[in-house]
């Protein structure tokens, strides 16, 4: 069984100007920055207004083309696009929860795993390391916030690194 999608790449540029709408809204409270130095608002408005130019000459283009592109989806494929799609919403779902450090680790060992790692001692040897190293990185020397978790916190076992208060 398979579902047929038309016209591909008008719906293509119609959810990438929904991302770069939503990009805009979420950012809406970022600082826009004093005098000529850009604030946090400026790169992802930045980005978003590219992605919404190129879906705009997307649509065009598709739309003064005779050729309307179509696909078919098994289940298999939409299986495979589920999967990734429900891993990540309940990570973002649980990171207030078990925080930035172990939700991190779950969910790269889990990802990981479903992308066909075979080893555990690797996958979660590299998720465990990668997790570490993005929360030194933005938590301790860049000082951007991230939630420790409102039942287990990793977060506060760990130790600070002298070269933190640096910056």
């Amino acid at each position: 069984m398979s579902l047929q999608i038309r016209h591909t790449d008008k719906v293509a540029a119609v959810l990438l100007v929904g991302l770069a709408v939503g990009v805009f809204v979420a950012s809406r409270d970022f600082p826009s920055g004093f005098g000529d130095s850009p604030g946090a608002a400026f790169f992802p408005r930045l980005i978003a207004s590219v992605i919404a130019l190129l879906a705009g000459v997307l649509f065009v283009r598709s739309a003064a083309s005779s050729d309307a592109r179509s696909y078919d989806v098994s289940a298999t494929d939409a299986g495979r696009f589920a999967v990734p799609v429900g891993l990540l919403v309940a990570y973002v779902a649980l990171m207030p929860i078990v925080g930035f450090v172990l939700d991190t680790v779950a969910f790269l060992v889990v990802t990981m795993r479903y992308s066909g790692v075979e080893s555990y001692s690797r996958s979660g040897t590299l998720a465990v390391a990668l997790s570490l190293a993005l929360y030194y990185v933005f938590g301790e020397f860049l000082h951007v916030p991230f939630p420790e978790g409102s039942v287990v916190s990793v977060a506060r076992w760990l130790p600070s690194l002298p070269l933190a208060g640096v910056v």
